[in-house]
């Protein structure tokens, strides 16, 4: 039950009351309650207690937002895949409270649906033993065959979308603000200058959208992957949504962190999972179908794009412009949401509904901006971070921590030489990624001639032969004959 109705439902407000902060949250998004007193529509000391700081425990059907049917069938297709069930087993199971799943088995039995199962008089007598054990009747499994053809769903009861809206919005990633001690913390295990750090923090505390662009390799999809874990606060996902009877599932153990309960924990509506701030990352791979619900004809459910997997957290677009869709066919897609933040989803029945856009939305490139997206659509991505070339120090430093992290003795001025011959003489820029690659490559030798690995101007010089293969002023292979010699 979101805010809306528990004001109604206490009688706090009428609903015509309470309309215009509806209309105002509608139109320029934000928290209910923000809008509430915005609008002098109730004091602070009547909201609070409406305002709690976890999805409150649902005690009544009216509270779970779902028709009861739904809920049935529910607990029919996870029986039907058992021999025998107890009604605690069914709340840990679909995730509301066993008060309401009695309630459910009972008129389930009195429909015929379910039977009581004689107990084991061979199984060691426990609590869980103890518990009544049901299991479907012959009229129950042709009842929940026919719901598993309805939709294959078989998981946590969903959440109503306005509930969704609801902590979506209060949870808003516009709330957080990330200090600079926090961002120095995050990124004191790599090279990154300080005015690079100083550019970055206001971008994140915007929870809008940043930019990163610049040359290949030097650390782009790192500092990317760096913010999101800048977050250290806890936010609640949901299992599932229902809309319009139909079941999305959000909740993806790749994208979400649960974060484990401790005896603190309070007691909240467990449909919910308790997670880390989400870190959702697209590479080459996405295409335009990945921004839309997928609907599976087999199991008759959706699975949730991934800007709704992203909602409160970090979405990551990496090597933006290489993807399956065109840079032209995802900012016009995105133009509206990046400016009104919330989207719409199209179920496969033609019905089209809004649900929250509210992501910090990183773009990483190594290709020109503008040869990406027009002015318009740059104007709307508000904070855009150049990521360069490292100078000669910032290279040094990385070498040293990469000779530290593998455990290879450090000796500056063998990579002096290395970096002049390489470097300066062929005019090449400083990569932040090279330092490790070289290494890496030089641990690849040690460990075919089986021997221990050393940093020597040598060994060095073969790796870097084999590394940079490419000699400045070479642009077509077909015309020489041999392998060409490295220019240092």
């Amino acid at each position: 039950m979101n805010l809306a109705h528990r004001l109604i439902k206490a009688e706090v407000l009428e609903p015509e009351q309470i309309a215009p902060a509806l209309f105002r949250q509608k139109k320029y998004r934000g928290y209910l309650a923000q809008h509430l007193l915005d609008l002098n529509l109730v004091e602070p000391e009547t909201l609070g207690p409406f305002i709690p700081a976890y999805p409150p425990l649902p005690e009544t059907f009216e509270d779970l937002g779902l028709p009861k049917s739904l809920l049935i069938q529910l607990l029919l297709k996870h029986s039907f895949f058992r021999d025998s069930i107890s009604c605690q087993e069914m709340a840990h199971e679909i995730k509301i409270p066993r008060r309401l799943v009695d309630e459910l088995f009972a008129y389930l039995k009195g429909q015929g649906y379910v039977q009581v199962k004689a107990r084991d008089a061979l199984s060691q007598m426990s609590q869980i033993t103890l518990d009544l054990r049901y299991s479907l009747t012959d009229s129950g499994k042709i009842y929940a065959e026919q719901c598993l053809e309805s939709n294959r769903y078989v998981g946590p009861a969903p959440v109503p979308l306005e509930d969704y809206w609801d902590w979506v919005e209060a949870q808003s990633i516009n709330q957080v603000q990330v200090e600079k001690a926090r961002l120095q913390e995050v990124f004191a295990d790599y090279v990154v200058p300080d005015h690079l750090i100083t550019k970055l923090g206001p971008a994140i505390n915007s929870g809008r959208s940043i930019f990163l662009f610049g040359p290949s390799g030097n650390g782009k999809t790192l500092i990317a992957n760096c913010i999101g874990q800048a977050y250290q606060d806890a936010v609640y996902v949901p299992s599932a949504l229902m809309v319009y009877g139909q079941i999305i599932r959000l909740y993806d153990e790749l994208n979400h962190q649960p974060i484990p309960s401790t005896p603190e924990t309070p007691a909240y509506d467990r449909r919910w999972v308790l997670c880390r701030r989400p870190i959702v990352i697209a590479g080459g791979e996405m295409t335009e179908d990945a921004l839309e619900l997928k609907f599976n004809p087999q199991l008759k459910y959706y699975e949730a794009p991934h800007q709704l997997r992203a909602n409160n957290g970090v979405f990551i677009i990496d090597d933006f412009g290489r993807q399956k869709i065109t840079p032209r066919q995802l900012l016009n897609r995105w133009i509206y949401p990046l400016e009104s933040r919330q989207d719409f989803c199209c179920l496969h029945t033609g019905q089209q509904f809004a649900v929250p856009f509210d992501q910090l939305i990183i773009f990483s490139t190594n290709l020109n901006p503008y040869s990406l997206a027009d002015e318009a659509f740059l104007r709307r991505i508000r904070h855009k971070v150049f990521v360069g070339y490292v100078s000669p120090e910032q290279y040094l430093e990385i070498f040293r921590r990469i000779c530290t992290e593998y455990h290879i003795g450090f000796d500056p001025e063998v990579i002096r030489d290395m970096m002049a011959r390489y470097y300066v003489i062929s005019s090449r820029p400083f990569c932040a990624c090279h330092p490790r690659d070289l290494i890496e490559n030089l641990i690849d030798r040690a460990r075919f001639l089986k021997q221990e690995p050393h940093l020597t101007s040598q060994e060095l010089d073969y790796v870097c032969q084999t590394y940079f293969v490419k000699p400045m002023g070479v642009s077509d292979y077909d015309a020489i004959g041999d392998e060409p010699k490295p220019m240092v």
